[in-house]
């Protein structure tokens, strides 16, 4: 590479920062990877795990450039890329015949200072680029998946501290996409095959994960004086974690409670439950606006504790889907009976952000979620235990709803009124 090429490609990156501010307003390894923790923990999507590491690796290092290469059989996929200039996003190459595929067959990080003095990169390739220095850094040693790769436009030699936060990186990408491909296989399974396992998993978590919050919480009051700012970040870090964590182990709980055992039904005014789960709501978004109308004595024959579960999904869905707007409108009332094959029923109604509507039928699907998780965060789990409540008392639940046109889920329930 030329010394007019590398002034190109330097010019090229200052256009690129001032067009495009860094995605990470952070800059300090630290806050880069709690915020990258935080979004892989969210992400439902191939397409956002691989562009949250190129991004953040690219914030770590400093780099001129990252790619995301995966594993594709005999192949190396360029899932992905975070460059100064266009590297090779969507190609594929022989896994023998390139450096990703190299770091991944010999499960080890490559350094390399001067691309055009090693035998091992294909040079043919790296000419149209800005690359003159690289490093590479596989994805689970023992059986690699994928490499993330940075690359500058200058020789460099990334440093020891570099290289440990790729190595991070690497190991929360690992987790990412493995639990990707568990949501992936039961969504693909009979769920009546996978529901006891998973709850007997669940309960195995929770004690472990409870310990873990616990002491990182001790660690925080007893030494709060002690600690230094990283570390003080990283505890909150971990109780955050926790915390989600927590959350979707109780919504899987949930599930699986909403899917077995023995009813009890008695009469229940879904009139007063709803208005205290929506004081309960509206206390955790006291900044907003969100404007509730329930409809006077709606009653049904149910297990109580399952429809407590029913309406704070329901409406907590309502309140979250309505986020986006400056005044929330929410409303629980008698649904028409032309709604619901002429039964009796209910509807609850938002302006919120809708769907689509092609998409309806997967609503009620364990882990799926219509909507990006960077847009509403979310489990994937609420809507599947409505469904599984209210089938389990012989009802039926649908929904409609246009994207940015709000929502409107309809239920009945018997001997609803």
């Amino acid at each position: 590479m030329d010394v007019r090429k590398i002034n190109l490609a330097l010019s090229i990156k200052q256009k690129y920062h001032s067009m495009n501010p860094m995605t990470f307003l952070q800059t300090d390894p630290a806050s880069i990877l709690t915020a990258t923790l935080e979004k892989l923990s969210m992400a439902t999507s191939l397409p956002e795990i691989t562009r949250c590491i190129a991004r953040a690796a690219r914030a770590l290092t400093g780099a001129d450039g990252t790619t995301f290469v995966l594993r594709d059989g005999e192949n190396c996929y360029y899932a992905d890329e975070d460059a100064i200039s266009a590297l090779w996003k969507g190609r594929r190459f022989p896994l023998r015949g390139c450096i990703s595929g190299w770091a991944m067959l010999h499960r080890q990080v490559v350094q390399i200072r001067d691309i055009y003095q090693d035998p091992r990169i294909p040079h043919d390739a790296y000419r149209p680029t800005f690359v003159k220095s690289l490093c590479m850094v596989p994805v689970r040693f023992e059986q690699p998946i994928a490499a993330i790769g940075s690359y500058w436009a200058q020789e460099h030699s990334p440093s020891h501290e570099d290289l440990r936060l790729l190595q991070t990186l690497a190991n929360s990408c690992a987790v990412a996409l493995e639990n990707l491909d568990l949501r992936n296989k039961v969504e693909r399974s009979d769920s009546g095959d996978i529901e006891t396992p998973l709850h007997t998993l669940a309960h195995d978590l929770k004690n472990p994960l409870t310990n873990i919050s616990l002491f990182a919480e001790l660690i925080q009051l007893r030494s709060q004086a002690e600690l230094g700012e990283d570390t003080r970040r990283y505890l909150n870090s971990i109780v955050k974690t926790c915390g989600n964590m927590a959350q979707q182990i109780n919504r899987m709980l949930s599930l699986y409670q909403a899917s077995g055992g023995d009813l009890r039904r008695e009469p229940v005014n879904l009139t007063h439950l709803a208005r205290e789960i929506m004081d309960h709501l509206r206390a955790q978004s006291a900044a907003r606006q969100i404007d509730f109308v329930v409809d006077d004595d709606l009653t049904v024959q149910a297990d109580p504790a399952l429809m407590r579960l029913v309406l704070e999904n329901l409406l907590g869905n309502a309140v979250k889907y309505t986020s986006k707007k400056p005044a929330a409108k929410i409303r629980l009332g008698h649904a028409p009976q032309d709604k619901l094959a002429d039964k009796p029923g209910f509807f609850i109604e938002d302006n919120g952000a809708g769907f689509d509507p092609e998409q309806s039928h997967r609503l009620f699907q364990p882990l799926v979620r219509l909507h990006r998780s960077g847009d509403f965060p979310g489990t994937g789990l609420g809507l599947a235990s409505v469904a599984r409540v209210i089938q389990r008392h012989g009802g039926q639940i649908h929904a409609e709803g246009r994207p940015g046109d709000g929502a409107v889920f309809y239920f009945s329930l018997p001997g609803g009124h």
